[in-house]
């Protein structure tokens, strides 16, 4: 009888071990596809990386990172629904996922759900251990900005200044949000730092040359003006600071 057992817990053993093998080999595969979704979206390939990750989440679904980047895949490809979804269940397997809570943030933006949008930046931005908390604030000021909210957008975009001081785009939504306020003493302050830490951007030279242009220096709007023409030729952009140009001219 004590032979029989024997016999059986061994077979139990070899059993375990077999298990835990083949779920290794799943992690394994799982990795790799993941490993290669993410160079996939990484090179604007947004259809590959989805069937790259659905693979890693079919060999490990509970995994939160395979859910997080499936979701920017989907984000990428314009599909808000199933980003949704996949951010969900990300914060769903880890709630201090703050990237996942922003990224969901994201995709309620490509809806057009702002509360929502809210909802979930401060969601990201309540753990106190997110190390990149700069990106939510940016995003949930952005929001505040379409909301109409605008000196909240700038209690935002100074927090993402106080974490990144070099951050132009922040430089540049804040001098936007004190353009807006009429305060155009900060606005240019805020957009000369814009451009001089990324000299193509071109918006931060759109919205300086209103800034120059309501302050009455209509050189330097004509100068700013033209940076924009000269960077977006194509763009939206550009043909409304030619217009602003030909008045200048005038």
């Amino acid at each position: 009888m004590m032979r029989g057992l024997v016999v059986i817990a061994g077979l139990g053993c070899l059993i375990a071990a077999c298990a835990t093998e083949q779920i290794a080999v799943r992690e394994e595969k799982a990795d790799a596809h993941y490993n290669i979704g993410v160079a996939r979206l990484a090179s604007g390939d947004a259809k590959q990386a989805i069937a790259e990750l659905s693979q890693a989440i079919g060999d490990a679904s509970n995994n939160p990172a395979y859910h997080n980047a499936l979701g920017l895949a989907y984000l990428m490809d314009r599909r808000a629904d199933p980003a949704i979804a996949s951010f969900r269940r990300a914060v769903e397997l880890d709630s201090n996922f703050s990237d996942a809570y922003n990224n969901l943030g994201s995709a309620y933006i490509q809806q057009a759900k702002y509360d929502q949008a809210v909802k979930a930046f401060k969601r990201a931005l309540a753990n106190p251990s997110y190390l990149s908390p700069e990106q939510a604030h940016l995003n949930l000021g952005n929001v505040y900005m379409v909301q109409g909210q605008t000196a909240d957008a700038v209690v935002e975009f100074k927090r993402v200044l106080d974490a990144a001081p070099d951050f132009a785009e922040a430089h540049n939504r804040l001098g936007y949000a004190y353009l807006v306020q009429g305060q155009l003493e900060l606005a240019i302050a805020e957009l000369t730092l814009a451009v001089k830490q990324a000299p193509e951007l071109a918006t931060a030279y759109q919205s300086l040359g209103f800034a120059y242009l309501r302050a009455d220096e209509k050189d330097r709007a004509r100068q700013a003006f033209q940076k924009v023409v000269d960077l977006s030729f194509t763009s939206e952009m550009s043909a409304e600071a030619m217009r602003q140009l030909k008045q200048l001219n005038q």
